[in-house]
């Protein structure tokens, strides 16, 4: 993934420290979609520059677009007691955190202290730098992940990893995703499918979820375009549809939109709610 500032200094640098209806204050109203139990949520990633500038109005604005989920990319040193109060403000909720491999390696009892004060209930491995993609590099995080993963279950959470394209370029016949799947513990690890990166790496996310059954509580709703660029959700070609329809064969319980890069981060997350709302509705 190349940006202005890579996924893994982006956590470092923010998250190390610290480690449908207008939803602003009490009157809070929840979309009409037909299946009301499903809300729809966004990666904060997508925003980061605004939240680093002013996480409270971000948050606000948000909400106002209609998301009753937020998935962390980093708390910007904000007080974690403040960013409760923000959530609760807005009526939002934070299922889902991404966290780098260096708290993961290093300093997982704060990832579970931030977990318990925000109501994280997934806490996502979401990136490896090029210089770390080996395979023998991916037997030592399914090795982490199944530490974590066991601390995290007496606390109620669940750890996972979060994919991209590389996972599926295969050494010796074996891809780090094969490696994974093999030497995570079922009951202790889960995925977060991203489905732009599935669609890069041409990997179909229907059969993924089949093999990985109950285990995939979390998506990245990513769109693409016909040249294979990531584009805001309904701009591109990607079936969002069939993915929601298997949501429970697959235990998937949230939908996370995102964009990378985009122009206009609040009119991407906008045009991405309205498109996915058809979905769900």
């Amino acid at each position: 993934m190349k940006m202005n500032m890579s996924r893994r200094n982006f956590l470092l640098s923010v998250g190390a420290s610290a480690l449908a209806g207008v939803a602003i204050g009490k009157g809070i109203m929840k979309p009409a979609f037909a299946h009301a139990d499903q809300a729809i949520g966004v990666q904060l990633y997508t925003v980061r520059d605004a939240m680093a500038e002013d996480m409270a109005t971000t948050l606000e604005r948000v909400a106002a677009i209609g998301y009753r989920e937020v998935e962390f990319a980093g708390y910007f040193d904000k007080p974690l007691a403040e960013i409760k109060a923000m959530l609760e403000h807005n009526g939002l909720t934070a299922p889902s955190a991404h966290m780098s491999p260096e708290v993961f390696e290093n300093d997982f009892d704060r990832a579970l202290e931030i977990a318990d004060a925000l109501g994280h209930k997934n806490l996502i491995l979401p990136w490896l730098p090029p210089e770390q993609r080996s395979l023998d590099r991916f037997r030592e995080i399914a090795h982490i992940l199944n530490v974590t993963g066991e601390k995290a279950k007496a606390a109620g959470v669940k750890v996972g990893y979060h994919n991209h394209e590389f996972e599926f370029i295969a050494e010796g016949g074996v891809t780090p995703f094969d490696v994974l799947m093999a030497d995570t513990d079922a009951d202790l690890v889960n995925f977060e499918l991203d489905l732009f990166w599935l669609a890069t790496a041409k990997k179909a996310p229907l059969p993924l979820m089949e093999k990985l059954k109950g285990r995939v509580p979390c998506v990245h709703v990513k769109d693409m375009d016909g040249q294979g660029n990531m584009v805001s959700v309904g701009d591109g070609e990607i079936d969002f549809k069939s993915v929601f329809e298997h949501r429970k064969e697959a235990g998937l319980k949230h939908f996370f939109v995102e964009h990378d890069n985009p122009k206009d981060p609040f009119e991407s997350i906008k045009r991405s709610f309205e498109a996915f709302s058809k979905v769900v509705a």
